[in-house]
């Protein structure tokens, strides 16, 4: 255990030996530990701290290495340690029990179980899109990193790269993580939330109002006919039944009765069995996707698929065969195409519950038909399925659609 006068020259002379070799700095003050570097038989230097920790155990503390850690920046860091030390914090206790300290990616998990346990379960539309956004921007960026050093600027910087080109997701990311780190200050995983009182990136958020005019609803419909199967029947779909774009996408074959002419939809944002009566024009454009009318060589595998609507996109990179889950490309060629632009898919939505309105139909037939939740006393009691009526006003829709479209 040689001790030496440690500066720049002679740390560099120091030569590697069959075996390691601590070197400690000469005429330390007693109580400030023994400060020194440690000289590998391949010739790495370490610069670590002695000292005695509450138990009376002789305790290292590894400080950096050498010479990306200059001597003077060692000493100082010693030296800060040695502050903690005689102050009641154990640096090397500290640092095992940051090792141990739960990542992001553990968080995740725990929020999953969180879930799980709940009462009133998410919709699985909302589980899919959390999903999505762990899966795409928060497992890239935070995923291995220990929650308790997930800090606010660096929040606050994945946020606003965010909310540079998608203000609205990154509005629903805030959410996310701010849900999330809640179950982690429930988990005793940290004291302070980090986004307290952190303001949503994409700002307020204005409800949109957009739909469809009928002269609009005439000029792109045509320009539906043109669009890949899916995205094509997907869109009409959407303005014919006034059903969420999500819940369309993910259409299963055994939820469908043609012979009663029904959708019964299980997983919606409602949590609720929820009937759809179908039209003639609805069950019309079913049929023809089951038979795979229109459908090239390529397509008719769908056919035998378990969605309506089903996709292998990025199938090569492992993913499984599900169903579509956007139609942006299509709805952003036919805006192209046809000129009408500003609206989406779920402007679709709001322009059927638009003509309902306007066929006067009655608003308790229309919010049953749009599946929104019902509140209060109604929510609780009102358990009628109002499968007439909700028929009776989806005929009435589609009639009107295709007296629009000609």
């Amino acid at each position: 255990m040689p001790r030496i006068k440690l500066n720049a020259m002679r740390i560099k002379s120091l030569k590697a030996g069959s075996r390691s070799v601590e070197y400690f700095e000469e005429g330390r003050t007693p109580g400030n530990g023994a400060f020194g570097i440690r000289v590998s038989p391949k010739g790495k230097r370490v610069w670590f701290l002695m000292y005695d920790n509450e138990a009376g155990a002789r305790t290292r503390f590894t400080l950096g290495d050498y010479p990306q850690l200059s001597l003077k920046d060692a000493s100082k860091k010693a030296n800060k340690a040695m502050d903690k030390i005689n102050n009641g914090q154990d640096p090397q206790a500290q640092k095992q029990t940051f090792k141990k300290a739960p990542t992001m990616t553990e968080l995740w998990e725990e929020y999953q179980k969180a879930l799980a346990r709940r009462n009133k379960p998410k919709a699985p539309a909302t589980i899919r899109e959390e999903k999505r956004r762990w899966e795409k921007v928060i497992q890239p960026n935070l995923g291995s990193t220990k929650v308790v050093s997930v800090k606010r600027p660096r929040i606050a910087a994945l946020l606003n790269e965010v909310a540079d080109t998608a203000p609205v997701s990154a509005n629903r990311l805030h959410s996310l993580l701010s849900v999330m780190f809640k179950t982690a200050l429930d988990l005793g995983w940290l004291e302070v939330h980090p986004m307290y009182m952190m303001s949503k990136p994409g700002g307020q958020e204005v409800s949109r109002k957009r739909y469809l005019e009928d002269k609009e609803i005439k000029i792109i419909w045509p320009y539906l006919d043109k669009l890949q199967p899916n995205s094509r029947d997907i869109l009409k779909l959407i303005l014919l039944t006034a059903q969420r774009p999500g819940e369309i996408m993910a259409m299963k074959w055994e939820d469908l009765n043609l012979d009663e002419a029904v959708w019964r939809l299980t997983e919606n944002k409602t949590d609720s069995t929820h009937l759809v009566p179908l039209s003639d024009p609805v069950i019309q454009i079913i049929k023809a996707r089951k038979k795979g009318q229109g459908y090239t060589e390529k397509q008719m595998w769908m056919t035998e698929a378990e969605f309506v609507f089903p996709s292998r996109y990025n199938k090569t990179k492992g993913a499984k065969t599900e169903h579509s889950t956007s139609t942006k490309n299509a709805r952003n060629k036919v805006k192209q195409d046809s000129s009408i632009s500003g609206w989406t898919s779920h402007d679709l939505r709001r322009t059927a519950r638009t003509i309902m309105s306007r066929l006067k139909i009655k608003q308790h037939v229309r919010e049953r038909v749009l599946n929104h939740s019902q509140g209060g006393v109604v929510g609780v009691y009102d358990q009628f399925d109002y499968l007439s009526e909700k028929r009776n006003a989806l005929d009435k829709l589609a009639r009107e659609i295709y007296r629009i479209v000609g």
